[in-house]
């Protein structure tokens, strides 16, 4: 299970080969590191690409043919494993260890468990075919609580900091911190997640306002933004009216909005379809601004 290190400055920097098979690190994915000024960093493993410093970084998408598939076989209580059949996509050998299965729907609903860890490589599970069986091994004292049946569906998820990438604009997936850039392809590294870090900026920030994880840029931040969606809706009118607004983000863009109304603007019916949104998680504080594109100071609170 993850643990919480203290440790020196410059062990931030270090990164580390797998302990026996690819999906093994020194240290429980997702531990904490935490250095002499508070900075903390998640053990991550990252893909098959070399670290790029300075970017913000996401887990892997969750994968449609792993979600909501269909027991295989009825599981009964205490029992420490659980099965389904899977669609469209293979899985490699324990790319869900130290993940999670929960039970979705149906039969032993409302129940998650945690896979284990694979010490050894197929100690979580094996690799299955696109259309074929997963059955995933789960820690000690994570047995099924509620029996399951052929009609339980269940959903696999890895964990969070397992093979990550840079962060697509908007992220498609959890954020996992901002790269040292210390790692080579398929390696273990420290993911800073919260403290003072240099991370490349999209358009214009401002010292001391919240930043967010790009929706334009991979691997940015950018002023948080809040966004509407509108739609119209048609009415019969004598006279059409019109009225404009302009939504005004942190960093001065100006974004307009337009009503056309029958009458008068009290008698007209306005559809807004969306509300008032943010697209994106905010990622922490900008401390220090610096020329759109360059790479800004920022104080990150990663969740």
């Amino acid at each position: 299970m993850p643990y919480t290190y203290f440790g020196p400055y410059d062990e931030r920097n270090s990164d580390y080969a797998n302990n026996g098979n690819a999906n093994l690190g020194r240290f429980a994915l997702g531990s904490s590191l935490v250095l002499p000024d508070g900075r903390e960093y998640k053990f991550t493993l990252n893909d098959g690409t070399v670290e790029v410093a300075g970017r913000l970084y996401q887990s892997v998408a969750a994968v449609a043919d792993h979600t909501n598939r269909p027991v295989d076989v009825a599981r009964a209580i205490d029992v420490l494993l659980a099965s389904a059949t899977l669609t469209g996509t293979a899985a490699a050998v324990d790319i869900y260890a130290e993940g999670m299965l929960h039970v979705n729907n149906d039969t032993g609903e409302g129940y998650a468990y945690r896979i284990k860890r694979a010490f050894t490589a197929g100690a979580a599970h094996a690799a299955s075919v696109a259309s074929g069986v997963l059955t995933v091994n789960f820690d000690a004292g994570e047995q099924i609580q509620v029996a399951l049946d052929t009609t339980t569906e269940v959903t696999f998820t890895r964990n969070r900091y397992h093979q990550t990438t840079i962060h697509l604009g908007p992220p498609t997936a959890l954020l996992t911190g901002v790269s040292p850039g210390v790692a080579a392809a398929d390696r273990f590294y420290w993911s800073q997640v919260k403290g003072y870090a240099a991370v490349l900026g999209s358009g214009t920030l401002q010292a001391g306002l919240p930043v967010m994880a790009g929706i334009t840029t991979d691997g940015a931040v950018e002023s948080v933004k809040r966004r509407v969606t509108t739609s119209g809706t048609t009415v019969a009118a004598t006279a059409a009216a019109s009225a404009s607004v302009a939504i005004l983000d942190s960093d001065g863009t100006t974004t307009g909005l337009s009503m056309v109304c029958s009458s008068t603007l009290v008698t007209g019916n306005f559809d807004i379809s969306a509300g008032i949104a943010v697209n994106a998680p905010a990622v922490g504080m900008c401390v220090k601004a610096n020329a759109t594109t360059d790479l800004a100071l920022v104080d990150l609170d990663i969740k």
